[in-house]
């Protein structure tokens, strides 16, 4: 314990010897100032310009790799396939069930009118529509690149799976080899 206490005195002294101490320090604090500064400016730049953008991008793009991961597990599991690549291809987007204030009234005639007016909430200053539920897009069609897949037998169990986990019809199936 008695050796410590003169290297931390060393220590100490060397640093209180360096000429310009302050100015270094200084300089160190601005130089990683500004790499915070532009690192988040140039990550900000990347991304869409309004949050319901950056929601429903990356809602559907999440929905999509997901599924076309987990696909590709599937098929990697079967006997005799090995490297396996997965294209979903979709007809629509995701599809949003809003929220209705329904009014209706009844003319002199007696004539019953019915009015449907999307009920709106104010979030950060911005008036959107209530989002019941969003109901996201069955893939129309398929691709699949796998090894193993010149094999007619793993050909069809593939094609199968497929079938199977999306009901797609097998029209809309292609199943090629792979290296």
């Amino acid at each position: 314990m008695n050796e410590e206490k003169p290297k931390k005195k060393n220590f100490l002294e060397k640093i209180k010897k360096i000429k310009h101490l302050d100015i270094i320090l200084t300089v160190l604090f601005i130089a990683i100032i500004l790499l915070i500064y532009f690192s988040t400016f140039s990550i900000s730049k990347d991304k869409p310009s309004t949050q319901n953008e950056i929601s429903l991008t990356s809602d559907f793009d999440n929905y999509k790799q997901s599924l076309t991961y987990e696909l590709e597990q599937l098929i990697s599991a079967m006997k005799g396939v090995t490297s396996v690549k997965v294209m979903l291809y979709y007809n629509s987007s995701i599809e949003k069930q809003i929220a209705y204030d329904m009014n209706i009234t009844t003319t002199a005639s007696g004539e019953k009118i019915e009015t449907k007016t999307p009920i709106l909430i104010t979030n950060n200053g911005k008036e959107e529509v209530v989002v019941l539920q969003e109901i996201m897009p069955e893939p129309e069609s398929v691709v699949i690149v796998a090894g193993g897949a010149e094999n007619a037998n793993i050909k069809l169990e593939i094609i199968k799976l497929v079938e199977t986990t999306f009901k797609i019809s097998t029209s809309k199936i292609e199943v090629f080899a792979g290296k």
